[in-house]
């Protein structure tokens, strides 16, 4: 509760006959302001004119100004200050259009009636109203709905429901999120009697979802304010809500639907001289403007660069560390850790929805039946792609996952990708230098006492990344671990690379047959492909064309004859690829006589 306010007015303010601030006439003022929480307000001048309003309508309940102020504070959602609510309310309150408690119930009330249950120390009517759970007045002769209505205009916290959830809006200004069994045993605190049965509160439970359906979902406006800043420019720290556009740090107010916070305050003036030293030990220069990127990137609700970070080498060589770090600041309840196997499992993105972070920790080989799944998944949540999201109990729900994710391992998991796609959207910072036997046991702590300095410098490098048009900074060691990693990701570059000549011409033909032979012999000879890495025929064809279509490679027909019959005819049409010649040392002796060819479209 906040501090009594300084009240400015210089005129004495006439009280109702019953007195100011019945409980009463507090619950009709709460109640009031919450059915204007949501209102459309088009403009700053509407929004000041609805405040007055607001301010007459409390002091027609009989609500005194302290207590008026407050209850518009907290309810009413309005963009405005405490301080100026107050003069706003001052203003109404000095010169009321009408009798302040006309529209109390207790107006007619003896005289008496309105000490009932009054606190006896010193906090205010107020501060008692606002505790809970408390017994509620319930007529159980009333349907489990109309019960339901009366618990959710006594408890003093917001409710709404979201993809099968229920969400509370705590004092923090934050939306935690309840199950049912918590709201269930709320509800059972505030019936002391025990006139409720199991199944009415179950009722009751499923009546309060109805009633707060809403189709946000976490990190989307609930209400959003006259001329608020893009969502991609709010930086959530511990203390507020920082505008990147203007470095303005503005109050949590429950407006955004945010499901927990960071762990460090914003601070303009904070730096972090360890962490840049750290940070130079790890990993060499060339990536670390990569990482300063990135970092600040995952400070943000955009996912919008379909980008990965992948985190590779040394073990103690720094990888946990940073990865603590990005999760601090991100924030424990908004990011996950998921193995590959759970990843690729049937309720491996359960939980996800109100994420914005997804570590996939000490990722290693998964099973082959289980990695093509696995890859899906982190190219479809990379490449903001729709899931069906499977939970337990809970319906299918199809959306997209809002979170960055991270891969971190000591050797590169062997992924199949032969289009290419899941390389060109990795970002890899690789790892050279191991500590082992030299770890500072207390560094964790040290560091997380520069997070406000961190998430500065973090902020610096999502400054430069948009600057630069979303373009990550990669050094020349970063562009060349990305050419070995696309390359470990498709055994058809790797075959193209070692036994073809591309050149996208379009006279450049080799045969299927042709091409597997020379395939055959570079898998038994030269890679030693196991069973599970060797392609069909077909299987062949279609990695061979992802991995080479974008350098003018495709797939089509030529016909041609049999040189030891005679060519009268059109002869057969045989199959093949267009844009390469086979290396010399790997050609196979043609049997075609070519006499015509055309390509697929």
């Amino acid at each position: 509760m906040s501090k009594r306010l300084p009240l400015k007015s210089k005129r004495a303010i006439p009280s109702p006959k019953h007195g100011w601030d019945h409980p009463a006439d507090v619950a009709a003022g709460k109640r009031y302001c919450k059915d204007i929480a949501y209102a459309i307000l088009p403009g700053a001048e509407i929004e000041l004119l609805t405040v007055k309003d607001a301010a007459l309508k409390l002091h027609g309940f009989g609500v005194s100004l302290e207590t008026a102020v407050k209850l518009l504070s907290r309810y009413a959602e309005t963009d405005m200050s405490e301080s100026v609510i107050l003069d706003q309310c001052i203003g109404v309150y000095e010169n009321p259009d009408g009798q302040p408690g006309r529209y109390s119930t207790m107006r007619l009330a003896p005289e008496d009636r309105w000490m009932d249950g009054e606190p006896e120390d010193e906090k205010s009517i107020f501060d008692a109203e606002l505790a809970w759970p408390r017994p509620v007045a319930y007529d159980n002769k009333q349907h489990a709905a109309k019960c339901a209505e009366a618990f959710v205009e006594a408890r003093p916290a917001k409710l709404i429901y979201s993809d099968n959830s229920i969400y509370t809006l705590d004092d923090n200004r934050i939306w935690r999120q309840l199950s049912d069994t918590e709201l269930a045993a709320e509800i059972r605190a505030t019936d002391p009697s025990l006139i409720f049965d199991t199944d009415k509160i179950q009722r009751m439970v499923r009546a309060v979802h109805v009633a707060h359906f809403t189709k946000v979902r976490p990190f989307d406006w609930i209400k959003e304010p006259v001329d608020a800043p893009p969502r991609s420019d709010l930086i959530l720290a511990r203390n507020g809500i920082l505008n990147l556009a203007t470095d303005e740090l503005m109050p949590h107010t429950g407006k955004l639907f945010i499901t927990g916070l960071p762990e460090w305050d914003y601070d303009a003036n904070a730096d972090c001289p360890l962490w840049l030293s750290k940070v130079g030990e790890w990993l060499h220069p060339s990536f670390h403007p990569t990482l300063q990127e990135f970092m600040g990137y995952c400070l943000t609700s955009d996912t919008s660069l379909e980008i990965l970070l992948a985190m590779i080498g040394a073990s103690r060589g720094g990888k946990g560390s940073i990865t603590r770090i990005i999760q601090a600041l991100v924030g424990p309840a908004l990011h996950t850790s998921r193995t590959l196997n759970d990843l690729s499992g049937d309720f491996g993105l359960e939980g996800m929805l109100d994420k914005r972070l997804i570590v996939i920790p000490d990722a290693h080989d998964t099973d082959t039946s289980r990695r093509s799944a696995a890859i899906e998944r982190i190219k479809c949540i990379s490449g903001r792609d729709e899931l069906s999201i499977n939970r337990k109990n809970l319906p299918i729900i199809t959306a997209k996952v809002p979170a960055k994710l991270i891969l971190v391992a000591n050797k590169h998991p062997k992924f199949l990708d032969e289009s290419g796609a899941l390389a060109n959207r990795e970002l890899l910072l690789v790892f050279g230098n191991s500590f082992v036997g030299r770890e500072d046991r207390d560094l964790a702590n040290k560091l997380n006492a520069e997070l406000p300095g961190i998430a500065n410098w973090a902020l610096d490098g999502l400054r430069r990344l948009r600057a630069n048009d979303g373009k990550f900074t990669i050094g020349e060691r970063g562009r060349a671990a990305s050419r070995e990693l696309a390359e470990s990701q498709s055994p058809a570059r790797r075959f193209a690379k070692d036994c073809l000549i591309v050149t996208g011409a379009p006279n450049d033909y080799v045969s299927l047959d042709q091409a597997y032979d020379v395939y055959q012999h570079w898998g038994d000879n030269i890679e030693n492909l196991g069973s599970r890495e060797r392609r069909n025929r077909n299987d062949f064809k279609h990695d061979l064309i992802a991995a080479l279509t974008p350098h003018g490679v495709s797939h089509g027909q030529r016909r041609w004859h049999d040189p030891s019959k005679s060519k009268s005819g059109k002869g057969l049409t045989k199959r093949g690829f267009f844009g390469f010649k086979v290396k010399p040392k790997f050609r196979v002796t043609d049997e075609c006589d070519i006499v015509t060819g055309n390509r697929d479209i």
